[in-house]
């Protein structure tokens, strides 16, 4: 185990404490949060979706690509001599030897001089960065910590950044009385292919594409609910993997059809059994039970969940079309909900037809990123392929921002390569899907 992961785990308390003295004032920010855990298990918190979670040596660097919003956690060298203001001082001091132009200041401490609290400036000019740093010294457990938050001048805010600093901290946490690395590897394996084969056979009997927001947070609440299963409890789950898999070999369309008729029946069945209060049932009520919220009415009324799909394609599009690597954990939720927010401005000026054809992309983008996440090699190209031909056909880098973005025309660009038809010919299951062209 590296060094670092030691004294995280056994001065994790203190941090918990840390936040909740130092940060609690601060203001909520409306940000969806995913939670990363250690492949041995013994660090665990939570993150902004959309952003980079990267694990050194050293600890860990969260990070929005687009903006460069980032968090840090540190492990520091202890010294039981020094206060936590010089443990500060050090890292700091290693800092500015590589980066000069760091600086901090308006140091705030509580009575004990345990614990920081200080502003971070990161560069000069347009380019400079904001931002706080906590520290806390544990004696007890001879550890000490550095974590903070940056952000650009101008995307920064004093109570954003306390918040996201604070929730960050708040999020930190362990598995006690946890299991060998062996013997939880095996039962996490075993809890994200449950959750993975639940989660595509439940929208494949509905009928119903999630987002990626919605089936992330999903997900998330559904392994955090399994985790709390015995082994007994996680047996009513185990097959739905193959039932996926099963479903994903189908081809015939009729067959699809008679398929997803007696699952649909199956799943109002489990629901009404299980009843509203049950935890899974609450989890999934809204995004999967009811009717999608509209956002604009009429005759073909944009739908949360298809501007949301919307969106997402294209930002997921537009990050690999100008390199980047094919991880969904790429998409930006900020650059999400700009580019959502100009199909929202532009929706009254679309045809019917392109009106249509958004409302198809919900089911073109849930096949499309299943494909990615729980396809074989095969299907996986091929998706990453169909959305490589939705990329965005701009000149250079630079221009893949907002003022970039017109609706209009990355749907006529969209309708020229074919991009529903491609994934609705190739993922036959996918046809179930409202809106889905064809269909069943």
């Amino acid at each position: 185990m590296i060094m670092w992961r030691k004294w995280l785990v056994l001065g994790v308390l203190v941090v918990l404490l840390a936040s909740s003295a130092i940060c609690e004032a601060s203001a909520a920010v409306p940000l969806h949060w995913m939670r990363y855990t250690t492949a041995d298990g013994l660090v665990s918190f939570e993150y902004p979706s959309g952003w980079l979670v990267v694990e050194t040596e050293s600890g860990f660097m969260i990070h929005d690509e687009y903006d460069s919003q980032q968090l840090w956690l540190v492990p520091l060298p202890y010294q039981r001599s020094w206060s936590a203001k010089e443990h500060a001082d050090y890292f700091l001091g290693l800092l500015q030897a590589e980066n000069p132009d760091v600086y901090g200041g308006d140091w705030q401490s509580d009575q004990s001089g345990d614990m920081i609290l200080m502003e971070l400036i990161y560069g000069r000019g347009p380019n400079t960065a904001l931002g706080y740093a906590l520290i806390i010294k544990d004696n007890e457990y001879q550890q000490a910590l550095w974590l903070h938050y940056l952000a650009y001048l101008d995307l920064f805010d004093e109570d954003r950044a306390l918040s996201i600093l604070g929730d960050f901290v708040d999020s930190l946490a362990l598995m006690p009385d946890y299991p060998s690395p062996a013997a939880d590897d095996s039962r996490m394996a075993r809890i994200n292919r449950n959750v993975d084969g639940f989660l595509f056979v439940l929208e494949f009997s509905l009928g119903n594409p999630l987002s990626l927001a919605e089936e992330n947070r999903i997900s998330e609440g559904l392994r955090r609910i399994f985790r709390g299963y015995s082994d007994e409890e996680l047996t009513e789950y185990d097959d739905y993997p193959f039932y996926a898999a099963f479903i994903w070999a189908m081809e015939d369309q009729a067959e699809l059809a008679d398929l997803q008729m007696e699952l649909e029946a199956a799943a109002w069945e489990w629901v009404e059994e299980r009843g509203l209060s049950d935890p899974i049932i609450s989890l999934i009520r809204t995004a999967l039970l009811e009717a999608d919220n509209i956002l604009i009415p009429g005759k073909a009324p944009l739908t949360e969940v298809a501007a949301a799909a919307y969106a997402e394609l294209y930002v997921f599009a537009e990050h690999l079309g100008s390199g980047g690597a094919p991880d969904l954990g790429f998409i930006s939720e900020r650059r999400v909900e700009e580019v959502r927010a100009q199909l929202v401005d532009t929706w009254g000026h679309l045809t019917q037809e392109e009106r249509e054809q958004v409302l198809q992309l919900p089911a073109v983008w849930t096949a499309l990123r299943r494909a990615i996440s729980l396809g074989g090699a095969q299907d996986r190209a091929y998706a990453l392929q169909v959305i490589n031909s939705a990329a965005p056909q701009f000149a250079s880098r630079g221009a893949w921002y907002a003022d970039s973005h017109d609706p209009i025309q990355w749907l006529d660009y969209q309708r020229t390569q074919g991009v529903a038809k491609k994934t609705f010919d190739y993922f036959r299951w996918s046809l179930g899907y409202h809106n889905a062209i064809y269909g069943f």
